[in-house]
């Protein structure tokens, strides 16, 4: 089958857009939280919690700060403009809070009911005892 110039440039041009969108160029830059994971932690607190969104640090490097209902997390880091690392607080067995994320610049988004603190029970050495293994 023969195709004309026209049709090859054009075919050409959309591999080059969709390239384009894989590879995250013109996508949206807007300030965004579209979750958290994992959406609970050890009660007791120090768990990490990677926070994804967009638009992190567009526009420069944002400070942030992140609270679990009315406690304040730690951040440990941006990973780029989608990635943000926090370890929780502790909090009381069982509630579940609203995560607040508040950017300076940026402003502040609300996550709400996101995050519940339960009791994250450790193993202990004798839990790996080759005797119970058959």
């Amino acid at each position: 089958m023969k195709t004309s110039r026209r049709t090859r440039t054009v075919v050409v041009a959309v591999l080059v857009a969709a390239a384009a969108a894989a590879a995250g160029c013109g996508e949206d830059k807007k300030l965004k939280v579209y979750g958290l994971e994992p959406n609970q932690g050890d009660f007791q607190g120090g768990t990490t919690v990677h926070i994804k969104g967009n638009g992190f640090q567009a526009g420069g490097v944002k400070n942030a700060k992140v609270y679990f209902g009315d406690r304040q997390g730690t951040v440990i880091k941006f990973d780029g403009d989608k990635d943000l690392y926090v370890t929780a607080p502790g909090g009381k067995k069982g509630e579940t809070v609203d995560v607040k994320i508040i950017f300076e610049p940026g402003g502040q988004i609300p996550v709400p009911k996101s995050y519940t603190f339960v009791e994250i029970k450790d193993t202990d050495v004798d839990d790996l005892s080759t005797d119970k293994v058959k």
